[in-house]
């Protein structure tokens, strides 16, 4: 519990979506697990400008060897104490499938090495693959050129230097298997809900969608969990252990914004078991297509310890579009 991190990590593929995208705002409990790599920390590749990597990384990764099929777990060889620079990718397989296009939610399965010695650091293979919203403007841009004019069926093979939980500088190695690509809403879509009274209020940019809140005069949080739906989908419920794919927004009950995936302008991808409780317990059972207000207590939140902007003990305010629900393995 001592480190904080925007998700939990149990492996480094379990970072993938995070690796690649820069480092989200929802926080669980960081992983005991010493050789994943911190969320924060393996948002700096995606901070890189631009999409060229240097002659060096790119003749380095060369020599990263995968063998196997598309769609089955892969054998990724590294030499010997493998470093890149900066982040670094290349189409291994051209896919056949149905091309992949800006704005679409990705499913890929992965497999994850340490650069130093080839140490396996997990896959998807067994599991279910990862979530990934193409936006060039959203996710590393040496992926996104790598992806840019490929079909459903491509495999990457893509490399960034990061650090491990201890602090150590270190390469992480992938293979990137595009399983399929489907569009999806980019906000709720659905019947208007009347809230109860007395909750901070929801207003929405009548072009985007994005929310804004507006705290009552005397506000004072209940010490429960609060779960209000301001509009109600269509589609499948959600269950506590989906993966959700949202738009959202925080803020606390000053009214002070901390976190939005509408700044980044992309949504974010999480799994229910994987970030603080207020958010599993509120929107396991909502349906895709709705979008709800939470107002977590700091008992499902983050408790007596401050993360980031949060202070501790505080009560947090979320509204959560839900774009899209996948079920584990």
């Amino acid at each position: 519990m001592k480190n904080r991190t925007v998700l939990r990590a149990r492996t480094a593929t379990g970072l993938v979506a995070v690796a690649l995208t820069g480092a989200l705002a929802l926080a669980g409990c960081s992983s005991d697990d010493k050789d994943s790599p911190k969320a924060s920390d393996t948002s700096t590749a995606a901070s890189t400008s631009a999409a060229t990597s240097s002659a060096a990384d790119v003749a380095a990764l060369a020599k990263v060897t995968v063998k196997g099929d598309v769609g089955k777990k892969p054998t990724l060889t590294v030499p010997k104490n493998f470093t890149v620079t900066g982040a670094v990718a290349r189409v291994e397989k051209a896919g056949t499938g149905t091309e992949i296009k800006e704005g679409e939610m990705l499913s890929i399965d992965s497999v994850a090495v340490q650069g130093s010695d080839g140490t396996a650091l997990g896959d998807t293979y067994s599991s279910s693959p990862q979530s990934m919203y193409f936006s060039e403007s959203s996710i590393v841009p040496q992926l996104a050129a790598a992806l840019k004019g490929q079909k459903v069926g491509t495999r990457i093979v893509y490399a960034a230097p990061s650090q491990d939980s201890e602090g150590k500088a270190v390469t992480y190695v992938y293979s990137l298997d595009v399983e399929s690509a489907k569009s999806i809403p980019l906000r709720a879509e659905g019947t208007a809900v009347t809230p109860k009274s007395g909750l901070p209020a929801v207003k929405l940019n009548g072009t985007t969608g994005e929310p804004s809140i507006t705290i009552p005069k005397g506000y004072k949080a209940s010490k429960s969990l609060v779960v209000q739906p301001l509009i109600k989908g269509k589609g499948a419920k959600v269950k506590s252990t989906d993966s959700v794919t949202v738009q959202y927004s925080g803020w606390l009950t000053n009214g002070t914004a901390f976190d939005s995936s509408w700044k980044r302008g992309a949504p974010a991808t999480f799994s229910l078991s994987q970030v603080v409780q207020g958010w599993g317990k509120g929107l396991a059972g909502q349906t895709v297509g709705s979008q709800v207000l939470l107002v977590i207590p700091p008992s499902l939140g983050y408790g007596d310890q401050a993360s980031g902007s949060i202070p501790a003990n505080s009560t947090l305010i979320f509204v959560v579009d839900i774009l899209d629900a996948q079920s584990a393995s």
